[in-house]
């Protein structure tokens, strides 16, 4: 018990290898993270054009196959075209 109390009171700290070691573990964890992240945003951005694309090609569809569901406006625009 006594020898538990005083290596709890003794004032060795981490040595600077130590802190290092950690600064360096830190560092390639948060690289990852980093990479991670700019990845799943390059997805995200990509999966929101493709969805953009194919709403705007099931409209052109429904306008070509359907005119009679186009409001006046819509159809005078669409007949410039």
């Amino acid at each position: 018990m006594k020898s538990l109390l005083k290596v709890m009171k003794s004032n060795d700290g981490f040595t600077m290898i130590e802190m290092m070691i950690v600064g360096a573990i830190l560092s390639v964890m948060v690289l990852a993270f980093t990479g991670y992240m700019y990845q799943q945003a390059k997805q995200t951005k990509a999966m929101g054009e493709k969805q953009s694309y194919n709403q705007l090609k099931t409209n052109v569809m429904n306008a070509t196959t359907q005119p009679e569901t186009l409001t006046a406006s819509e159809a005078i625009t669409f007949q410039n075209l």
